[in-house]
């Protein structure tokens, strides 16, 4: 009797009542004012100046003790370099870098690597990195740095960046000379771009376990590695220095490396900054710039593919970015070239050597806004706690309504038995089938039937891909839910996402907050029970949602936006290729460097997706389950 005559009864069905009545007003404001603080985030009272956390780098503070005869040294080799590249097109001079580590007095040895390409029926391809280890002279071997240069022959559609390894090579003959050294410096040269690299890391950690990627052995190691600097050396005659720092699955290095690389270069005379470039010289200053700079930081992390080879460190806890140095246009004898490289590269080096213990202060996540000014992740975070939270509430929503009408004046006294077993088997089926999709092109009989049906490997993976998406089409003609079950599978749906963003947003803010942006209000415009044209509606946008056809309709927005020339028919043709080289590159990433994109997609998003497209089109049946008494409290 005390819960008929409890006074706050009324006034709690009030409160949950007006919850359901706006509940569409109040996701949408919420998804609203999570783009609207992103927006406001270029904005200096809601960013801040870089600085240093660590002071035992001390950058800048030690004099450099370089002199011409390196930079003598350094052309020296790069002329030699040029006449070997010449006889070596097609690979890589090994016997000239061997003889050369050796002859600085380097411990130097080579590392053979193996790819099984899975995707090729049985096709292998090899290389090798050539590594010299530089030993400290007042320490034992106990904790190292990476200093690498990737090689690509004369005859690579890459930029060419053989200018790196002569000055990889004069600064480790200057270092030998020196006696301060507390770390062990290795100098790594490596072949086949990335794949070199994570053949070499995976050699060095003791962890190749890849079935994929054969990594040998090495024959010799140093310290635990602390960071590492890979160098991107177009030319010396350098007219900046674009600073990299996109690694693996969105990591970023410590954001005082990248503060001790930009000051450094500037120091030397070469502007450097993130995503600087010839046409971008100058820092960002109005509000649209920052927004831009900001943006293009977001989708290129949002996509977990490293921008360079030192974007596969960070797995490791090892810090580290890419110098990509690049050349001038108009070539200038006034420059200070290959002295002020040798200086920024002495300089990084020496503050690295002066750590006493891994970096650790800093920001690990960050958005960078400009050169000097960034996001930490206290500050951005809201804006994805918001849009992803407008799902957590009408989740909570939906419950009240399953107990509270928008507009009876108390409470139902009771409430129909829900089948848990029934959304609950749902759930099980649809995951099992996203299992299934990251199972499946990764099996070898099937990659080998298609590869003996002389079937691309695109158009392989392409067709596996949407015969699980006919599979999941098909799926509702074979579920039948009455109306009490579709709000529990409702709810369970918008818990689903809203916690899977969030977890996805705190390893990688990018990639949350651009499926939250695309998502969100989508889902809050599903409505699976209301007319006839709302259905229609619903079930068109939640089409839209497929991982497919997402994929398809950004690339083709993409196409269009850089071949504005072409007929509409051409840009969609483009636009499928584009897809399915998409498709299988998330798979072969997904492979051989644990790139976890496909992987998620195809766990987490697919079978939501799923979920929503039975509740679009599921049969509809009439509860028949008992009414229980149920306590509202």
């Amino acid at each position: 009797m005390g819960l008929l005559t409890n006074p706050s009864i009324s006034q709690k069905a009030k409160y949950c009542r007006a919850l359901i009545r706006h509940r569409t007003l109040i996701c949408f404001t919420l998804y609203a004012l999570g783009v609207g603080y992103f927006l406001v985030l270029p904005d200096p009272n809601f960013n801040s100046g870089t600085y240093f956390s660590e002071n035992a780098l001390l950058p800048g503070l030690v004099y450099s003790e370089l002199k011409s005869e390196t930079v003598a040294l350094a052309k020296n080799f790069a002329g030699e370099l040029e006449r070997e590249r010449v006889v070596h097109r097609k690979g890589m001079p090994y016997a000239w870098l061997l003889a050369k580590m050796r002859k600085i007095g380097l411990d130097t040895h080579t590392h053979n690597f193996t790819l099984n390409y899975p995707l090729g029926g049985g096709k292998v391809f090899t290389g090798k990195n050539v590594y010299g280890i530089l030993r400290a002279p007042r320490i034992g071997s106990t904790e190292s740095v990476v200093l690498a240069v990737p090689y690509r022959p004369p005859e690579s559609v890459h930029t060419d960046v053989s200018a790196g390894v002569p000055l990889l090579l004069a600064f480790a003959d200057f270092a030998r000379r020196q006696k301060y050294w507390a770390k062990d410096i290795i100098f790594l040269i490596t072949e086949q771009e990335q794949l070199g690299m994570q053949a070499w890391l995976e050699a060095y950690h003791g962890s190749g376990d890849n079935r994929v990627l054969d990594v040998g052995s090495l024959n010799a190691r140093a310290g635990a590695i602390q960071a590492a600097i890979n160098l991107e050396v177009q030319d010396f005659d350098v007219d900046h220095i674009n600073l990299k720092v996109e690694g693996l699955n969105g990591q970023l290095p410590n954001l005082d490396l990248h503060n001790l690389a930009q000051k450094l270069s500037q120091k030397s005379g070469i502007p450097a900054a993130y995503r600087l470039s010839a046409t971008k010289q100058r820092k960002p200053v109005t509000y649209q710039e920052k927004l831009e700079n900001l943006l293009a930081m977001v989708l290129s992390q949002s996509t977990g593919v490293p921008n360079g080879n030192h974007g596969l460190f960070h797995r490791y806890g090892i810090e580290a970015l890419t110098l990509e140095c690049v050349k001038r246009a108009n070539p200038n004898k006034n420059t200070a070239g290959v002295g002020a490289l040798l200086k920024i590269v002495e300089g990084i080096s020496r503050s690295l050597n002066n750590l006493l213990e891994r970096f650790h202060q800093s920001y690990f996540f960050y958005l960078l806004v400009t050169h000097d000014r960034f996001v930490s992740i206290g500050d951005y975070m809201p804006s994805l706690g918001l849009m992803a939270g407008a799902l957590l509430i009408k989740s909570f929503i939906h419950y009240l309504s399953m107990y509270y009408s928008d507009d009876d004046e108390e409470p139902s006294p009771k409430a129909p038995q829900p089948s848990y077993l029934q959304v609950g088997f749902l759930l099980l089926l649809t995951h099992s089938i996203g299992a299934l999709t990251t199972v499946l092109p990764f099996h070898a009989g099937l990659n080998n039937y298609l590869h003996a049906a002389n079937l691309s490997t695109q158009f392989g993976l392409t067709t596996i891909m949407i015969s699980v998406s006919v599979l999941v089409l098909i799926l509702p003609a074979f579920v039948s839910l009455d109306s009490l079950n579709s709000e529990i599978l409702q709810i369970a749906i918008l818990l689903e996402l809203g916690t899977a963003l969030l977890t996805v947003g705190m390893l990688n803010f990018s990639l949350g907050f651009i499926l939250s942006v695309a998502i969100v209000p989508v889902v809050l415009f599903l409505q699976p029970r209301k007319s006839t044209s709302g259905r229609g509606l619903s079930r068109i946008a939640c089409l839209l949602l497929h991982p497919l056809v997402g994929v398809y309709l950004v690339l083709f927005a993409t196409t269009c936006y850089l071949f504005p020339e072409l007929t509409l028919q051409a840009m969609a043709k483009k636009a499928v290729t584009a897809t399915m080289d998409a498709i299988t590159y998330s798979v072969v990433d997904s492979m051989i460097y644990g790139n976890w994109l496909f992987n998620l997609v195809a766990l987490i998003f697919l079978p939501t997706w799923t979920l929503l497209w039975s509740l679009m089109f599921a049969r509809k049946t009439k509860v028949v389950a008992a009414a229980k008494d149920t306590k509202l409290e």
